[in-house]
């Protein structure tokens, strides 16, 4: 078994490069084979072990296992780190189950002691766990009946890599449970056993003491092998599919800066194969969201934005994913709606309630003359200028008026009230034509195909209601200069000119 577990290990790459190794050593059978495992191959690969054994303070039993382990770690010259943490009252708090608390505190303490070993000899060390092969087709048929999808069917993976660059390995995942316990036996080496996996308290046990041997008794002999070997093809389909995925993603979307969002093209999109925009959809949601609660069903709900006959405007909410998707005209977006602050309510009203009072409780921001900062816009510079109605030369005049998106003239006579930058409020219009007829703001924002999301946040500059600049888009037909101008409003955005 030693020669099994460090041809697996050279394989795959489990080998870090400044050979720091944090193990998680709970006393049971595998992780002690672990344990007994890497120490034998210390030596060969010049590894440096640090065992951590993390005490969830549950079963009364419990502190003997530490004692165990520790022991072990004494015996062969390995450091043990022993953590202890009230996880069901962690789990309370959180709203978490105990096993979900369980793990995020081992891997939290793993992390940590292998951030302390790194820092000292530089490099990046990794994390060693002790899933075997039935883990493997365990955890394969919990995603499917879940219905996570091709890369979740692929199970556990060898190797898992951080984002700070550490891996997490499993050098026993092409081991039995019978080949870990003979291992075991042979070695004369002791073991813990925890009660409560004999237990059908979670579902993972129910799969491990019910569906898999019955299966194995009543379908097929070798069934638990045979998962995890789908679950191994599953896993290099999904590595190949995903590569497609990235490269059809590039084609139909831009993600949005540190990751805020991913805005489809819809035209691009239907031009992909069905089966590549489920997987295009599903990876945005991913980049944006909370991978760990994400399904084939919540995946579903956002395909539909992505029919032709959906509305724009029409939003899916999945606060247990953390995903606001919305359909903007001939795009759909999907953003984190924690991040933009749209679930600190529960319900579509509540969302829409808590926008109305950001627009009503915008700041507004006096137009002056000079350079000044607007809230959410950058730096604007006004100049008030003779008009033609001032100059003799009002042909050439003309051909002076700036054409920038962000530099706009106006005719400062036509001005009624004190002029403002702010955002939108009810009642806003704005004129769209020489015969000076008038269009609601909102009517306007929906025909320019603005995203409804984005609305409340555009910066107005405004005479009243009276729009006299859409900033970014148009100005009002009411305030344009004309041979009769006696002065002019100059505005200039300058961070977008």
């Amino acid at each position: 078994m030693i020669e099994k577990v460090s041809k697996f290990m050279e394989v795959h790459g489990m080998l870090p490069e400044n050979r720091n190794v944090v193990l998680g050593v709970s006393g049971g059978a595998d992780s002690v084979s672990l344990l007994c495992l890497l120490v034998k191959l210390r030596e060969r690969y010049s590894l440096n072990l640090t065992a951590v054994h993390v005490n969830h303070n549950i079963r009364k039993e419990a502190g003997e296992d530490a004692a165990y382990v520790e022991s072990l770690c004494r015996r062969w010259q390995v450091p043990f780190i022993l953590i202890s943490e009230d996880v069901e009252g962690l789990a309370e708090r959180q709203h978490l189950s105990c096993e979900e608390a369980g793990r995020q505190v081992r891997y939290r303490a793993f992390a940590d002691t292998l951030c302390g070993m790194d820092e000292k000899s530089g490099g990046h060390g990794c994390i060693a766990v002790a899933h075997n092969r039935e883990d493997r087709a365990e955890t394969f048929l919990f995603h499917l009946l879940r219905g996570t999808g091709l890369d979740g069917m692929g199970s556990i993976r060898p190797v898992r890599e951080n984002e700070d660059g550490s891996r997490v390995i499993r050098p026993l995942l092409d081991c039995t449970r019978k080949e870990i316990e003979a291992f075991l036996k042979k070695e004369n080496v002791k073991w813990c056993i925890d009660r409560t996996n004999q237990e059908d308290i979670y579902t993972r046990n129910r799969i491990r003491n019910r569906i898999l041997p019955y299966a194995e008794e009543n379908v097929c002999v070798g069934a638990s092998g045979h998962l995890a070997q789908e679950a191994e093809l599953l896993a290099r389909t999904a590595d190949f599919v995903d590569r497609q995925t990235t490269e059809a993603l590039d084609r139909c979307a831009k993600i949005l800066p540190r990751k805020e969002g991913v805005l489809f093209s819809l035209e691009q999109f239907h031009k992909e194969d069905p089966f590549l925009q489920e997987h295009m959809i599903r990876k945005a949601m991913k980049l944006v969201g909370k991978q760990k609660d994400l399904t084939a069903a919540h995946v579903g709900q956002v395909k539909k934005l992505f029919l032709k006959e959906c509305s724009s405007g029409r939003r899916v909410c999945l606060p247990v994913c953390e995903i606001l998707a919305t359909r903007q005209f001939d795009n759909v977006l999907i953003r984190n709606g924690v991040a933009d602050g749209q679930f600190a309510g529960t319900g579509r009203r509540k969302m829409e309630t808590a926008e109305v009072c950001r627009q009503e409780q915008a700041a507004e921001t006096v137009v002056k003359e000079g350079i000044f900062a607007v809230p959410g816009l950058g730096t604007a510079e006004v100049r008030i200028l003779d008009g033609p109605g001032k100059s003799a030369e009002n042909a050439s005049f003309f051909e002076n008026i700036p054409e920038k998106k962000y530099t706009k003239w106006f005719d400062y006579d036509k001005i009624i009230e004190s002029v403002v930058f702010r955002t939108r409020k009810t009642g806003d219009y704005l004129t769209i034509s020489e015969k000076l007829e008038k269009k609601s703001l909102k009517r306007y924002l929906i025909e320019e195909k603005i995203p409804a999301e984005s609305r409340n946040s555009l910066v107005l500059l405004a005479d009243g209601a009276h729009i006299l600049w859409v900033v970014g888009h148009r100005i009002s037909a009411a305030y344009k200069v004309t041979a009769q101008t006696a002065a002019i409003l100059e505005v200039t955005i300058r961070d977008n000119d």
